[in-house]
Order: C-alpha cells, then structure tokens, then sequence
C-alpha cells in the first residue's frame, strides 16, 4: 500500500479512457465528488449514506468519480485492507479513488482533477481539507470554469460549529477573505439549512432545498411479526448513532435514572467522543438500578442496523442538532417509533402517530413520554409500529425528494454548458 508511482499517474488517462467504455459509448456527464469517507465504511454517519444512495439512484445518469480517504470515519485510521492506491476501484455504480493520509496533498488533488476532467465538481463537507484543497486550485485559476456544489451537511448549524469553535471561526474568515466560496451552488436539506448557509456563503451562487436521498427500498422483507411483543411495564430502547456530546447520551442516561420498570437501552454506534465524556457516561450506567439494564454495544456494519433496530420498541436520539437523520428512516422502516429531539427537520411526529419531537429543555415531557413507553400494551404499540413503518415507505417512495436532487445537478451541468 504505497502511493502511485509514475507509471500509475502515466495511466491515469487511460483508466478514465476505460471507465467511458463502461458508459456503453454514451458520455455521462462526469461528476468529481470528493467526500472523506466512502463506502465500504459505515462509521462516518448520514452524509457517507446521502452520497451511497446519490449514486445508487442516479449512478445510469452521471458518471460519478469519488475522492475519499482509505480509512472509516475519524476514530478508525486503519486503511482498508487490500487497497489499491493510485488507481480507479468499482465499487457498485461509481469509480472510487482511496487516498492515503500522505497523498492528501493540494498536487494530487489537482492531479486528479485535471486527469478526470470533470463537468462538476461535488464535495460532501464544507469544512473537509479535500474540498478546501479544490476551491484554492479553482481560486488560483487552475481549475476554472468547473462549477462546483457543496452539501455542507449540516456543519454550518450552530450546534456544529461550537465544536471546535475557534478553528472554524478562523476558517470561516480565511475563506471569506478569500472569496473560496464565491459562485458556489449548494445543495440544502432544509430551509434551516439553507438560512445557515446564507450566513456563510460568498457572493453569488444558488441555493437549492433538496433533502437527503434515502435508499430506494429499505428492508423490503419486513414483516410486523418480526416485532417482538410490547409488554406493558417493559421497555426495549434503541440509541443507534456516535457516541458524541452533539448526539446527547448523557441527557438520555440522566432522564433514565428517574424512571421505574424494566427498562433496556442498548447504544449502539462508534465512539467519536474524548475520555472524560465516555467516563460520564460510563458513570451514570454504573449509578442506575437494578431494573435499567444499559449497554454500550459499539458500532455494527450497516448491513446488520435492521437486525438491530427490529429487536427493539423505539428508537431514541435527544440529538442537539441532526441535518437530517437517515437512521430515523430506516428505525420507523424497522418498525420502531420515534423519541426524538425537536431539533431535527423531523416534525409533529405525534400527530401523525409515529413517535415524539420533543424540547431539549422540558426534560419533565421526556420523562413523561418514556413512561408512556414503558407502560404501552402491544395493542398500542403494534398501532404506532404499523404507522412508522407505513410513513418510512411512503417518504421513501416521494418523487419530489428525488427531483430535488436531481435539479441540483441538472443546474449545475447548465453552468458547466454555458445553458
């Protein structure tokens, strides 16, 4: 696993030569995305799964090339085994190009850009050295005239940028100062999202709404007898998500403390937080009674999320801010109710029967509601499963999410046309 040699980068053209056969002599429109994590990792959250269905849905379209780092996620720095460096990967309806931490230089980046030759560039991060890479190529003057799109992914939020406050503080000015993000077209989940990247953008440019794609079926095998019974004084909850401050463990496992029944929690996902915040946590499941049974499982690959999410009732996630949130989707796919924060774009859930958005600061209703939970009978349960999973295929089979992002990509490519 070495970086490319020179006869590697002498054939780069000819790899992308190759790749257009694959076409079946049609030219797609070439997308360049670069993303810092990528497919076959699982640890790096929603933004990695938007992209995967992105070229799942439109891979027959657009001819996409990705960018990303050989490794899954900020806390596992392993490379992939049997990684080809320099060189083009199938992987499902993309070619992927894995980088090593060495090769995350401004030359290869340019390299790669001009090797590919690019009708857009697509970065899936604002804040990623990837795309701060490019956009100083293309404010140099040597990748001009490619248009470029950025889904910041919910960075922009004011929850994101407290952490790590004072660095992107700086950067928010640096690119200001230098007009990195001048003419950009970005890609929004939400008229939040859209408000917070109006703070941050340079001049001109386009806003779009598009909400994250879903896959397009998700667990089409399901079936409501998968469900385990719903006794009345018990209850199975689900966390599946980093274990990060920005997720909110902690405020789940404190609101615990101060509820009676039988009552098991399973967090599930990668740790993605600094000591002291783990021992909090570890700290308050060693302080709770004997009936609260509470396991930190660790991240699972996402071909095993259904097994997880179908043995439990509901999910929960007082998450402080989500740009999104795929795993809600794909919890309600599972049959599993939501108890969320009402910090996410997923609103009145209770009036449409499929779980609870509820304020952060009334910990007396999430007390209230995770009692509601625990002394639920399987009558009522089986209801709110039905519903959530119901409203998972409706979402998921609405054309208008779909068209969103297709218009993304269709206006930028009218750039890149001169349309």
């Amino acid at each position: 696993m070495t970086p490319a040699t020179e006869d590697q980068k002498n054939g780069e053209h000819l790899a992308a030569s190759r790749s257009e056969a694959e076409a079946k002599s049609v030219r797609r429109p070439v997308i360049l995305v670069f993303s810092d994590f990528y497919l076959p990792g699982y640890k790096s959250g929603g933004g990695m799964r938007t992209l995967v269905n992105i070229v799942d849905r439109f891979g027959d379209d657009y001819d996409f090339r990705i960018v990303t780092r050989d490794h899954d996620g900020k806390t596992d720095k392993t490379a992939y085994p049997d990684i080809s460096y320099g060189s083009w990967v199938r992987v499902g309806k993309s070619l992927v190009r894995y980088l090593s931490k060495e090769q995350i230089r401004i030359g290869e980046i340019k390299r790669i850009a001009r090797a590919v030759g690019p009708d857009i560039i697509f970065f899936n991060s604002y804040f990623s050295t990837l795309t701060i890479f490019a956009l100083l190529l293309r404010r140099l003057g040597m990748l001009r005239g490619i248009p470029m799109v950025i889904a910041p992914q919910g960075e922009l939020a004011d929850a994101g940028l407290e952490l790590k406050r004072t660095k992107k503080q700086a950067f928010l000015r640096f690119g200001s100062k230098l007009r990195l993000y001048r003419d950009i077209v970005w890609r929004t989940t939400s008229e939040v999202e859209a408000g917070e990247v109006d703070r941050a953008k340079g001049s001109g440019g386009r806003v779009f709404i598009a909400p994250d794609l879903p896959a397009r079926v998700i667990y089409p095998d399901y079936t409501q007898e998968q469900k385990a019974q719903k006794e009345s004084g018990s209850v199975r909850l689900v966390y599946l998500s980093r274990i990060h401050p920005k997720k909110n463990p902690v405020f789940l496992l404190e609101l615990l403390a101060e509820l009676e029944g039988c009552i098991q929690l399973d967090l599930v996902g990668p740790i993605d937080a600094d000591d002291e915040y783990i021992e909090s946590c570890r700290v308050l499941i060693e302080k709770l009674p004997s009936n609260i049974r509470v396991k930190m499982a660790g991240g699972v690959p996402h071909e095993q999320v259904f097994q997880t999410l179908v043995g439990h009732d509901f999910f929960v996630l007082p998450t402080i801010t989500e740009n999104f949130g795929h795993v809600f989707l794909e919890a309600m796919a599972a049959g599993c109710p939501l108890l969320i924060s009402d910090r996410t774009p997923w609103k009145n859930l209770e009036q449409k029967g499929v779980g609870w958005d509820l304020p952060l600061e009334d910990r007396g209703e999430w007390i209230e509601v995770l009692r509601r939970c625990i002394d639920m009978d399987q009558e009522t349960f089986v209801g709110m499963s039905r519903n959530a999973r119901q409203f998972a295929e409706d979402w998921v089979g609405e054309a208008a999410v779909e068209k969103a992002n297709r218009e993304v990509f269709e206006y930028a490519l009218s750039l890149s046309r001169g349309v």
